[in-house]
């Protein structure tokens, strides 16, 4: 995983410095988001490994199938990119691509995304409540993503970039055992 990062990494600067220079950061995300979910697709993933396709063929494949998808036509540069991802044999790192690329996007619009696990629901006044809580302890702009999880018992996890908070039942057991083997 760490040599496909790194892989990854100079890609995803390339698209975003490109994206920012050309104000299309959002439209530079929903092609890197599409071409995530078209590659990560089994039957895709074994097409584009397939050796007697071309570079050029995968790239025109990806390209039209990101066409497919998106909302918006691709950003001028972006069929570039997907060329040259597919002539470099990198098609494989476009999930990585992505990941870090909104890592990037994120930070410069001062923003995080926030996922909260919940072991009941939680409704909006209590999100709103977790949202202004988080802003105010990572100075951004939090976007919260709420699910649910019953075997939490009760309680929840918070998690934003780095930052986990455990405040579930089964994490206070988890510390307890711990705490009683030692």
């Amino acid at each position: 995983m760490a040599e496909m990062i790194t892989i990854a990494r100079p890609y995803a600067r390339a698209a975003f410095e490109q994206a920012q220079n050309n104000d299309a950061l959002a439209q530079w995300s929903e092609m890197l988001q599409a071409l995530t979910l078209i590659v990560t697709e089994p039957a895709m993933r074994a097409v584009l490994g397939n050796p007697k396709l071309s570079h050029a063929e995968k790239a025109q494949l990806l390209l039209g199938l990101c066409l497919e998808i998106q909302s918006e036509n691709l950003p001028e540069t972006g069929s570039n990119f997907i060329e040259l991802l597919a002539e470099n044999q990198r098609l494989d790192a476009i999930p990585a691509i992505t990941a870090i690329y909104e890592e990037l996007r994120a930070d410069a619009e001062k923003s995080i995304h926030a996922e909260l696990v919940a072991a009941f629901t939680v409704n909006d006044e209590q999100q709103s409540r977790i949202a202004d809580a988080l802003k105010k302890r990572l100075k951004r702009d939090v976007v919260l993503e709420c699910t649910l999880d019953e075997s939490l018992v009760g309680g929840a996890i918070i998690r934003a970039g780095d930052l986990v908070i455990d405040g579930s039942a089964r994490g206070y057991l988890d510390k307890l055992a711990i705490a009683l083997h030692q």
